[in-house]
């Protein structure tokens, strides 16, 4: 059957391969790359030094008040009612209004 083109399948197909491909090329990319170097792993060992000093009792003073306390109102609201009523149509009738030839209005 040529002349054909590709068929959903195998362009599905194709797409699945690519994309495990890809995967397995980066996952090989990061297995394989050295690790990065941290600060600590260094040639020589660094020297200790502890330094203490003394410092007197320190008095801190805030400007300001105490907060007002929260006051909290709930209020509830009624549920809505509902009411169904039937209404009947007055019956209508069928006679036309007098015509008026006139162009006149009588009251």
């Amino acid at each position: 059957m040529s002349g054909q083109g590709p068929t959903a399948g195998s362009i599905t197909v194709a797409a699945i391969a690519g994309l495990a491909t890809g995967l397995l090329v980066a996952a090989l990319l990061v297995a394989g790359r050295e690790p990065q170097r941290r600060m600590y792993e260094v040639g020589t060992t660094p020297s200790l030094v502890t330094t203490s000093r003394s410092v007197g009792p320190v008095t801190v003073t805030v400007p300001g008040s105490a907060p007002e306390p929260l006051v909290v109102t709930r209020t509830s609201t009624p549920a809505p009612r509902t009411v169904t009523r039937t209404v009947t149509p007055l019956p209508t009738s069928t006679e036309l209004p007098p015509s008026t030839t006139t162009g006149f209005r009588i009251d």
